[in-house]
């Protein structure tokens, strides 16, 4: 029943984004953002290129930082997690063992936006390395996601023009808003 009331709700936001993109303001900035598609295509697919290089340096540089090797039983949780998303139900429910030797490196650390912006108002970006690759790596996946649905708005439909605009300004919001508050 849960399910079905989110794909009601998911059917319902893009009945509501194709009624909004037919709008006379919609359409009118639809018609603008085709007229400029390939200038606009040209910034968002670099800034998405430029943020994704970022943030794959950011994690490779943890990675090589921490220099952790991925045990077998790490081995063995990451095949779990890649066959949970796989579709038939038989290999989801199957079993996670891996036969044979395994290799991998492992990284993690975490950090709130609120820490984030004390290293930057205390300097430590510029001078900490650690806080310099975090700053980096987060300004890449920011820069990534924009450069991608910005993409997206470009090419896709008017409804689909509404609909990840209006994600995007959303989730901009909100990291302002986290930004603003902390």
């Amino acid at each position: 029943m849960k399910t079905l009331v989110h794909i009601a709700g998911g059917l319902a936001l893009v009945f509501v984004c194709a009624v909004v993109a037919e709008l006379p303001p919609s359409r009118a900035a639809v018609a603008w953002i085709q007229h400029r598609e390939r200038p606009l295509l040209w910034t968002t697919g670099g800034l998405g290129v430029i943020g994704f290089t970022l943030m794959m340096g950011g994690i490779l540089k943890l990675l090589m930082d921490q220099d952790q090797p991925l045990e077998h039983a790490g081995v063995e949780d990451v095949e779990r997690s890649v066959r949970l998303a796989a579709r038939p139900v038989a290999w989801r429910a199957s079993s996670y063992r891996v036969w044979g030797r395994t290799g991998g490196r492992q990284g993690s650390e975490q950090f709130t936006l609120g820490q984030l912006k004390a290293a930057w108002r205390s300097g430590a970006v510029r001078r900490d390395r650690v806080w310099a690759r975090r700053f980096v790596t987060a300004l890449g996946a920011l820069m990534f996601m924009i450069g991608l649905l910005g993409s997206f708005i470009v090419l896709g439909p008017g409804w689909v023009k509404v609909l990840l605009g209006g994600a995007l300004l959303y989730a901009l919001g909100r990291i302002g808003w986290g930004l603003w508050h902390t």
